[in-house]
C-alpha cells in the first residue's frame, strides 16, 4: 500500500481536486492521509466529509504548526509501505502510482523520481487528465543512480529538484526521519537524509509525474522575510556535506551561493527594512566567500556564473539593481 500524506491549510478552493486525482489514480492500493493544520476556512469540514465517504481516508486535526508539523503527523499515522506526499493544491496525474511502483518492483530502489509540471487555473482541465505519454517500455526510461549522485544533480540544479513531493518512497526512508519544524524550505532541509538513506534512487527521463499549480497565494509567489530560511538550510546542508560526504560538498556550496543570490535579489526588489539589509549584507559576505571556487568549478551551472561574473564587474550594487529589474 501507498500511504499519500497530505498537508491542509486553508485549501478550500484546491483540496477536493487533490483527493479526486489520487482516486484517478490506475493503482489502486493506497491510503490517504488528511491532516488538517488548524485551517480557518472550510478546509476541516471536508476532510471530515471525504473520510466519511470513503474507508481509506483517515483525517486529523492539529493546531496550526506548519507544513513540516503536518507532514510529520501524517508519517506517524501512515501504514504504507511506500510515501507519496501531495500538497493540497496540487494534482497528481492519473498514472503517477502505477507508474513509480512498477518501477520500484522492477530496480529494487528506495526512491523513484518523476518531473513536475507546472499549471495554472487556465489549463487545469488539460492537466487533471493528462498522464506521461512516453513509452514506459523495459528499463530504457530510467537512470539508476547512486544517493550520492543524486544529491550531486539536486545540489547543482540539473536533472533532480529538491522537492519531496513527485517522489516514490519507501516508508523505511522515513522510519527515523522527520521534518524540521519551524523553518521554511522544507523539502531542501529533508531531502538530503531522506536520499542519502537510500540504496539506490532512480530517476525517471522527462516523466511528469506531479502537477504543481502556480498561484499567487503559494509560498513561492509571496515574499516576507522567512523566506531567508533558506540561508539557514542551504549553510546546514554545506556544513553536513563538507563533515560527512566531502565528494558533495563543492556541489552544496554552489547550492548555498545559489541561495544567497536569490535571497539578495528578492530582499533588494522587495524590502528596505533594517532587517532586510541585515540580511543582505550576510548574503553579500557569503557571495564572496564562494565565489571564487563556484566561478572555476565546471559543474556550477551558468546562471551562477553569469552572477558570479556581475559582482566582479559591478559589485553588490549591479547585483541588487539586476535583482529588481527581473522581480518586476
Amino acid at each position: 500500500m501507498v500511504s499519500i500524506i497530505i498537508p491542509v491549510y486553508n485549501a478550500e478552493s484546491f483540496l477536493e481536486k487533490a483527493v479526486e486525482s489520487v482516486f484517478r489514480q490506475s493503482y489502486k492500493d493506497w491510503e490517504i492521509i488528511l491532516i488538517d493544520d488548524g485551517s480557518t476556512d472550510s478546509s476541516g469540514i471536508i476532510c471530515d466529509s471525504l473520510a466519511n465517504q470513503h474507508d481509506n481516508i483517515k483525517v486529523a486535526h492539529i493546531s496550526n504548526g506548519g507544513q513540516s508539523h503536518a507532514r510529520n503527523h501524517g508519517l506517524d499515522m501512515a501504514e504504507g509501505s511506500h510515501i507519496i506526499f501531495l500538497d493540497a493544491d496540487d494534482i497528481l496525474p492519473p498514472d503517477t502510482l502505477k507508474i513509480t511502483y512498477d518501477c520500484f518492483l522492477k530496480s529494487g530502489c528506495d526512491v523513484v523520481c518523476g518531473t513536475m509540471q507546472n499549471f495554472s487555473e487556465e489549463d487545469e482541465l488539460k492537466s487533471v487528465d493528462r498522464s506521461p505519454s512516453e513509452a514506459l517500455t523495459g528499463n530504457n526510461y530510467f537512470r539508476m543512480l547512486s544517493p550520492e549522485d543524486a544529491m550531486l544533480d539536486i545540489l547543482y540544479q540539473k536533472r533532480l529538484d529538491n522537492s519531496v513531493c513527485g517522489k516514490l518512497f519507501t516508508a523505511r526512508i522515513w522510519k527515523e526521519l522527520r521534518f524540521r519544524e519551524g523553518t521554511g524550505y522544507e523539502d531542501l532541509d529533508a531531502i538530503c537524509p531522506a536520499i542519502m538513506r537510500a540504496n539506490r534512487v532512480v530517476v525517471l527521463k522527462d516523466c511528469h509525474l506531479y502537477f504543481y499549480r502556480q498561484h499567487q497565494g503559494s509560498y513561492i509567489h509571496t515574499f516576507n522575510l522567512r523566506r531567508c530560511d533558506v540561508l539557514d538550510v542551504t549553510r546546514r546542508l554545506t556544513a553536513t556535506m563538507e563533515s560527512h560526504y566531502p565528494r558533495l560538498a563543492p556541489a552544496a556550496r554552489s547550492r548555498e551561493l545559489s541561495a544567497n543570490f536569490n535571497m539578495l535579489t528578492l530582499l533588494a526588489a522587495n524590502s528596505t527594512s533594517p532587517e532586510a539589509r541585515a540580511l543582505s549584507d550576510r548574503c553579500w559576505i557569503r557571495i564572496k566567500e564562494l565565489r571564487g571556487e563556484s566561478l572555476r568549478n565546471p559543474s556550477v551551472r551558468l546562471k551562477n556564473k553569469i552572477g558570479i561574473v556581475c559582482t566582479y564587474i559591478g559589485g553588490r550594487r549591479l547585483v541588487e539593481i539586476l535583482g529588481k529589474a527581473l522581480c518586476r
